[in-house]
């Protein structure tokens, strides 16, 4: 069972704010995204394991996250197949080596709060909460869009 806490979105000055959600996941105790703010800015990825574009974005995906280690960002995948395929979600890692940590999304709820349209798609919530950068689909360079983005927040977290 999925435990979901959302609060409205807020939208501030053009910046828009995260809901706080509380996520199940795959393994280990719930997500919180307020007390994961705490240590810093979070990049969500969205996927299931029927998208063949996933299939290219993950392994990049893990890419950047490995590159970030230690640099206060933290990331997570947010798999979106629901109860029925969730027997299919730990062989689809193991089977393309991916090993960032897994929440669920079962009923497309968290998807459809940040005004995403489908997966794969990438967002990265800053800090204080904001969500500073969102990319839907999947194309070769992708990876390297998202590092500038992190890069630029994290030069402004450290001012």
């Amino acid at each position: 069972m999925t435990f979901i806490l959302v609060l409205l979105i807020v939208t501030v000055a053009g910046a828009e704010k995260a809901p706080q959600l509380v996520l199940e996941r795959m393994n280990g105790p719930t997500f919180s995204l307020e007390k994961a703010l705490d240590s810093g800015p979070v990049v969500f990825d969205f996927w299931a394991t029927w998208c063949k574009p996933c299939i290219k974005g993950l392994p990049k995906m893990q890419e950047v996250a490995k590159q970030y280690a230690g640099k206060g960002v933290q990331f997570f995948t947010i798999n979106v197949d629901g109860p029925r395929n969730r027997p299919k979600v730990r062989p689809f890692m193991k089977r393309y080596k991916i090993e960032l940590p897994v929440l669920l999304d079962n009923t497309n709820e968290v998807l459809q709060l940040f005004h995403l349209a489908g997966v794969p798609a990438t967002l990265a919530v800053a800090a204080d909460g904001t969500v500073f950068y969102r990319h839907e689909g999947y194309r070769p360079g992708d990876a390297e869009k998202l590092v500038k983005q992190l890069d630029k927040l994290l030069a402004v977290e450290e001012k």
